[in-house]
C-alpha cells in the first residue's frame, strides 16, 4: 500500500516540476531582468521547455 503511494507521490512531483518549471523560469527571468517583460502564455511556456531541454541535453557526462 505505502509503496504504491510513494510511486504515485513521485509521479505527481515529476509532473508538477514539468508543468511549473518553465513558468518558474519565466518568472525568474522577469524578476531578474524587468526589461524583458516576458508574458505568461502557452507559447512562452513551450519556448522555456525547448530551451531547458537544449541546455539539459548540451551537458552530459560519461563514466569510464
Amino acid at each position: 500500500m505505502f509503496k504504491n503511494l510513494g510511486v504515485l507521490f513521485a509521479v505527481v512531483i515529476v509532473v508538477l516540476i514539468i508543468v511549473f518549471g518553465p513558468i518558474a523560469t519565466i518568472w525568474a527571468l522577469n524578476t531578474l531582468f524587468p526589461a524583458l517583460a516576458i508574458p505568461y502564455t502557452f507559447e512562452t511556456w513551450c519556448a522555456a521547455v525547448v530551451l531547458g531541454s537544449v541546455i539539459q541535453g548540451a551537458s552530459f557526462s560519461s563514466k569510464k
